[in-house]
């Protein structure tokens, strides 16, 4: 759970390079074997779904706080 802004800094950056990897992976996989690029790609992209959810939740927090 993401409850600080330097968290939500590493958040943001780990979905940066997640993003890049799934890059690399639709680069080199996609091309050859589109099966085991979707196999290769479910364990990045439910890690950046996880941390968007965070992220959200996070936000969600900072505006309640601010609402109160």
């Amino acid at each position: 759970m993401i409850e600080t802004d330097a968290q939500l800094q590493q958040a943001i950056e780990q979905i940066e390079r997640l993003y890049r990897g799934l890059d690399d992976l639709r680069a080199d996989v996609l091309p050859k074997n589109p099966r085991n690029f979707a196999v290769f790609a479910e364990g990045p992209l439910d890690e950046i779904r996880k941390l968007q959810a965070e992220i959200v939740a996070y936000v969600a927090r900072l505006e309640q706080a601010a609402a109160a």
